[in-house]
């Protein structure tokens, strides 16, 4: 209990900030579950609850002093951070799911999944914000220009795998063999490249804007 309220104070203003809006969105997930008497679209909890993971991986490694040692501990953490970060903005392809909305629910559906995936974008810009934070640590600024449009691209990458070829971030673990003989398959393809660039220059997007928006406000 002790780490999370330390994780939660660090970033105090920015996580109420993420806390309001997940409430915003459950709230707008209960009313359409009451008015329609369905639990359809209930599966945006779960992605939402992804989504938080690396930004709570990278807060811990950030504020973890003793662990800048351990080498081994960073590798396996930013690892872990990386596999889970594309769910971050993965919830954005959730709007695909409009399709199975009749027309009085439409517009409604088209707010509480834009909800949900803003707050998903949302927590991946300051997940990469923190690794920035952290990388700067080790390394000078220049090596930000080689890693953060790599990490976007892996992250479009991500949100291929998950939503054309349906794997999960766990599956690192419990179906390693066919995951990454499918990554190697998958790399070559044009459609592959293209879906992964076209998500990554979104992401890498968003991510300087961010980054511009909070230097402003900073001077």
């Amino acid at each position: 209990m002790k780490i999370i309220i330390r994780l939660f104070n660090n970033n105090k203003k920015i996580n109420i900030a993420i806390l309001i809006m997940c409430i915003y969105c459950l709230f707008l997930l209960i009313i359409r579950a009451t008015i329609t008497q369905n639990i359809y679209l209930f599966f945006l909890i779960w992605n939402l609850f992804l989504a938080i993971i690396p930004y709570v991986l990278m807060i811990y490694l950030r504020t973890q002093e003793n662990i800048r040692k351990n080498k081994i501990k960073i590798y396996l953490i930013v690892g872990i951070w990386l596999a889970f970060l594309p769910n971050s903005f993965y919830i954005i392809t959730d709007l695909i799911h409009l399709s199975l909305s009749d027309s009085s629910t439409f517009w409604y559906d088209l707010s509480l999944i834009s909800s949900f995936a803003f707050v998903g974008f949302f927590l991946g810009m300051q997940s990469i914000l923190e690794f920035e934070k952290f990388l700067l640590i080790f390394y000078n600024e220049k090596i930000l220009f080689i890693i953060i449009p790599t990490i976007c691209f892996l992250c479009g990458f991500g949100i291929y795998l998950g939503r054309i070829l349906r794997y999960n971030s766990w599956d690192v673990l419990t179906n390693p063999k066919h995951l990454f003989l499918d990554i190697g398959l998958q790399l070559i393809t044009t459609k592959t490249i293209l879906f992964s660039l076209h998500f990554g220059i979104l992401i890498y997007l968003f991510y300087t804007s961010k980054k511009i928006i909070f230097n402003t406000k900073s001077n």
